[in-house]
C-alpha cells in the first residue's frame, strides 16, 4: 500500500478567550499610581539600574529583578509616532489618531501609547499625559499623551 502525503487544509477563523490574571506587585504599582494618583511609576532594575516604563517585574537587558519604584514624567518627548487615518475594529480610538513612543523624563525607555490627531506631534516634541476622569486601574487610564500645554480634545 502506497502512503500519500496528506493534503493540507487550512482553516480561518478568529478565536478570542477572555482571561484575567494577577498584574503581581510591580504592574500591580504601577497601575494602582495610575488609578489612585495620576502618577507614572517606573521600575528601577537592581542590576543595572534601568528604569522602566511601563514597570514590569524584572529587566529585559540584563534580566534583574526590579526592585524598586521611582515617578518618572509627566512630561515626555516623542521618540517615533504613526498616524491611523482609517478606523479600524478595536481601535483605542475613532480614526484619524496617531500611535506615539514616548519616553518619560526620568525614565530609560520609551512606551507606547496615542495621541490626537495633531501637527505638533512629532518626533521631539515634548508632551504630557492626559487622564481620564474616571480610571480603573489600566494603561488606558491614560487618555492620550497631548502636545505640552495643550488639549487634546475628542470625547473620553
Amino acid at each position: 500500500m502506497e502512503i500519500k502525503q496528506p493534503e493540507l487544509v487550512y482553516l480561518e477563523g478568529e478565536n478570542r478567550c477572555p482571561y484575567t490574571w494577577s498584574t503581581g506587585e510591580t504592574v500591580g504599582a504601577f497601575l494602582t499610581a495610575l488609578r489612585d494618583h495620576r502618577k507614572i511609576l517606573g521600575g528601577v532594575c537592581a542590576g543595572c539600574g534601568t528604569v522602566i516604563v511601563p514597570a514590569v517585574s524584572y529587566c529585559e537587558a540584563c534580566a534583574s529583578p526590579v526592585d524598586e519604584m521611582r515617578e518618572v514624567g509627566p512630561k515626555g518627548v516623542v521618540m517615533s509616532w504613526a498616524r491611523v487615518p482609517e478606523p479600524f475594529d478595536d481601535a483605542p480610538l475613532p480614526a484619524p489618531f496617531r500611535y506615539v513612543l514616548v519616553r518619560l523624563s526620568g525614565s530609560d525607555t520609551s512606551m507606547v501609547h496615542v495621541a490626537p490627531d495633531d501637527g505638533r506631534i512629532k518626533v521631539g516634541a515634548i508632551v504630557t499625559p492626559e487622564f481620564r476622569e474616571e480610571r480603573r486601574g489600566s494603561i488606558t487610564d491614560i487618555k492620550w499623551f497631548v502636545p505640552d500645554g495643550g488639549q487634546g480634545g475628542g470625547d473620553d
